[in-house]
């Protein structure tokens, strides 16, 4: 496979931008679509996008456009693309189809007859091909008024999932949203932050690897592992890359013990350990919450409280962001907010000057980051 690779980095919905940021910072011209992003390079680039993209979803490398309007036609294009280059012989393979207004639109004989065209390619008696749960490599057909896009994944894992959460407390927020909201507040490493609703620390460790310079995807398998495009010694020297570390206090608390010890747990296997002070206290006792005087110049609250579909006593739960908003306010002039929110009027308690940053999805809810002393 010759550069530049055609690459497409997904995202969950009202990321785009913060990725296309984080593509831009990696050396590339980035131009963001509806869920992703799209860009291009060589394959050190898409190695460093699956090692550093925070926001990202998933990383697709697109091999092949054309267009077809018979399954037929569809297996022959198929069957003359270099799947030599791009797959290891033995690997097992998940097809995943989709149609839409286009004269082939059976997902299943789509599926069945680009299988069929990589064991022909490859030489294989059966199409190498299992369920997604099991395959260790991934590829994507997509049909959109007859024309074909077919695109391999670049790792076996997707980006969200760093490899460090184990254990989660209730209603765990995912790790590219958690990145999302420590960079829509704006952090700098060297600022302290604090979450006052740590659960199981996710917000905290994202914080501290982004500090520390640590790249979101260490814990993963190298990606192009399963793919024939893959070099042990490049990618080791692409995993050699480190970037600027600044010490940050970070403190995370929890009124729930089971919370913390997962958050304590989490935090080990991130290798962040030492750089998050984990405490149980309720959001009134919480170190610098409880003794704004003693809290840094700067900083910034970030956090994930409660929604209204996870307590059902709105009562307590107006009184709570209440009192977030209370003692948040009484923090230094240097320190910004950024909360995740589900319902506006429950964030309109806390009487902060909160704007939206972004607004995406969570639990199959809808949620708005809202974050204040930003620029617009």
């Amino acid at each position: 496979m010759h550069a530049p690779l055609s690459l497409f980095a997904t995202c969950q919905p009202g990321l785009e931008p913060l990725l296309a940021n984080e593509i831009v910072g990696l050396g590339a011209e980035a131009r963001a679509l509806a869920g992703g992003v799209e860009f291009a390079g060589d394959v050190r680039l898409a190695k460093r996008a699956c090692l550093w993209l925070g926001t990202a979803s998933h990383l697709m490398i697109r091999v092949a456009e054309f267009r077809c309007r018979a399954p037929g036609e569809l297996e022959r294009k198929a069957r003359e693309l270099p799947w030599r280059e791009w797959l290891r012989a033995g690997v097992p393979l998940a097809i995943r189809a989709t149609s839409r207004a286009s004269r082939v639109y059976h997902t299943g004989l789509i599926a069945e007859r680009v299988a069929n065209a990589i064991a022909s390619a490859l030489g294989t008696a059966t199409p190498p091909v299992t369920t997604s749960e099991q395959a260790a490599a991934r590829i994507s057909v997509r049909l959109e008024r007859d024309v074909c896009t077919i695109s391999l994944e670049a790792t076996s894992m997707p980006l969200h999932r760093r490899g460090y959460r184990l254990e989660s407390a209730k209603a765990p927020l995912r790790e590219d949203l958690a990145h999302a909201l420590v960079l829509a507040s704006g952090f700098a490493a060297g600022e302290a932050l604090l979450d006052p609703f740590c659960g199981s620390g996710t917000i905290a460790i994202e914080a501290a690897a982004l500090a520390l310079g640590l790249a979101p995807g260490r814990l993963r398998a190298p990606p192009l592992e399963h793919l024939a495009l893959f070099d042990a010694d490049a990618w080791r020297a692409c995993a050699a890359e480190t970037r600027p570390a600044k010490t940050s206090p970070i403190y995370a608390s929890d009124r729930d013990a089971g919370a913390i010890a997962a958050a304590r747990a989490n935090a080990q296997r991130a290798g962040v350990a030492d750089a998050i002070a984990f405490e149980r206290a309720a959001i009134t006792k919480s170190a610098w919450l409880a003794a704004p005087e003693s809290a840094p110049a700067r900083g910034v609250l970030v956090t994930n409280p409660p929604f209204g579909h996870r307590i059902s006593e709105t009562r307590k739960l107006e009184t709570l962001y209440q009192a977030l908003g209370h003692r948040a306010a009484r923090l230094p002039a240097g320190w910004r907010v950024s909360i995740l929110a589900h319902d506006g009027r429950l964030a309109r308690r806390t009487g902060l000057p909160l704007r939206a940053a972004f607004t995406t999805k969570h639990g199959g809810l809808t949620v708005t980051a809202l974050v204040t002393g930003m620029s617009p």
